[in-house]
């Protein structure tokens, strides 16, 4: 991510942000499960080239979301589709109330983000590409507490 697009990025943010909060870093991960995107961008093109006489084909694919962590909150913002830069704001969360599963995999990065009094996981997934990028997601996904596991 540039300059460019973390200056846009802390810009939005500044109003949801409490006197003397400290960004800590922006990263870049797609939510959902790739299983998921890929059967449901199967489905949605063979529907639409069905639908349109085989002259058309539909794909669908993981959302991609800014996450900007800062000492007290975590905050998700979309990607503009058009320009890849981030977008609006969409939730903010304590810092306190998130916890991510160990993170697994190689060339993609993955985990589950669970926030407490919630029952909704959120896949969430670091990809490898620009190398600059992975860099963050992983000091984003570092910098989040990790789920205690219960012992039988």
């Amino acid at each position: 991510m540039g300059s460019r697009r973390e200056r846009r990025l802390l810009e939005t943010a500044a109003p949801m942000l409490q006197p003397g909060e400290t960004p800590e870093v922006i990263g870049m991960v797609k939510v959902g499960s790739t299983r998921k995107a890929v059967g449901r961008s199967v489905a949605l093109g063979v529907a639409t080239a069905v639908l349109s006489g085989g002259t058309m084909y539909s794909i669908t694919t993981q959302r991609e979301l800014y996450l900007l962590l800062t000492d007290r909150q975590l905050l998700f913002f979309e990607a503009d589709a058009y320009t890849g830069g981030p977008g609006k704001a969409l939730f903010a969360v304590p810092r306190g109330y998130v916890a991510i599963t160990e993170p697994k995999g190689g060339f993609l990065v993955k985990t589950e983000l669970r926030i407490h009094g919630s029952d909704q996981v959120l896949a969430l997934t670091v990809a490898p590409l620009p190398p600059s990028m992975r860099k963050k997601g992983l000091r984003l996904l570092a910098g989040l507490p990790r789920l205690q596991v219960a012992t039988a």
